[in-house]
């Protein structure tokens, strides 16, 4: 009995040393992806175009974002009845524009011939877009006009499921025939659209975690068991905080880097969370205000 105990022990206390080595020395992974390409500062990633300045997710706040110097374009992917790719955040085109209905019921004429700027309102109060021609874009028009700028974007798990393959595959026919392959970075909150789009593009294109992988990512770092991690994405997108989880952590930061994985933080709009996170090491912030966090990144 003593000497079972004692092999038992003695297993343990390996086990305990192979745990021990790899917290301390993870197995580090280099990330392959352009779009991930290494930078000393903090990407300003404008959330929707940077939609504190100009109608979200349309052109002319792609346009301002470009103009004044953004890293990376943030926005929402839809798929229309008749199977063209649009850009907008909501299932629904209510919110944004003077129509009413689903994105996945309407044809892209009808889309298009809303007035995507209607309730946008300036800081000062007015409808200073509406009536002016903004519409709602197609994924086409983004990269003709944008092809040379990163974009991270949202295939939104919104839309119906049975259109989930043919978002995923018009999504991948747009990139190859631009060849956005190492400038995009393709996200859902949904695992299985990640995981269907990297297996259609055979990882040739950047992915960012769903919310199951962030999850399980999250969960063995704070259980200090991130040596366990097997990374399927490129990138996390996360809040600072969640579910009583303090995210804004360096250390889960270095995790994720030694995976070749980046960081990017949404939705960040105040000055003090933006000056944390760079401080952090944060990879890249999303904001609605990215003038501010440019203003920020060159005083710092």
């Amino acid at each position: 009995m003593k000497k079972v105990l004692k092999i038992l022990g003695m297993v343990l206390g390996l086990l305990l040393v192979v745990w021990f080595l790899l917290f301390l020395f993870p197995l580090t992974s280099e990330g392959e992806q352009d779009f991930l390409q290494k930078s000393d500062e903090t990407l300003v990633i404008a959330h929707r175009g940077g939609l504190d300045h100009a109608p979200e997710n349309t052109l002319e706040a792609f346009r301002h974002s470009q103009t004044i110097g953004v890293d990376i374009l943030e926005y929402d992917v839809f798929i229309t009845a008749d199977g063209e790719l649009v850009v907008i955040h909501d299932e629904t085109v209510d919110r944004t524009t003077n129509g009413s209905g689903r994105v996945n019921d309407l044809t892209l004429e009808a889309v298009q011939a809303l007035d995507a700027a209607y309730h946008f309102e300036n800081e000062q109060g007015e409808n200073s877009y509406r009536g002016k021609g903004v519409y709602i874009p197609t994924v086409e028009e983004v990269f003709q006009e944008f092809g040379s700028k990163r974009q991270l974007i949202e295939l939104k798990a919104t839309n119906d499921s049975d259109q989930y393959e043919a978002m995923i595959q018009e999504m991948w026919r747009l990139i190859e025939a631009y060849d956005m392959h190492d400038t995009v970075l393709i996200a859902s909150f949904d695992h299985e659209i990640n995981l269907r789009f990297n297996e259609v593009s055979g990882g040739t294109v950047a992915i960012g975690a769903g919310e199951q992988e962030t999850r399980q990512f999250v969960t063995l770092h704070k259980a200090f068991l991130n040596a366990l991690y097997q990374p399927t994405a490129d990138a996390f997108q996360l809040p600072t905080e969640q579910e009583g989880f303090n995210l804004a952590d360096w250390k889960l930061i270095r995790g994720a880097e030694n995976r070749g994985m980046a960081v990017y933080y949404w939705t960040i709009n105040d000055e003090e969370t933006m000056l944390e996170l760079m401080d952090l090491g944060a990879h890249g912030i999303m904001t609605d205000n990215p003038e501010l966090l440019i203003e920020l990144r060159n005083r710092n």
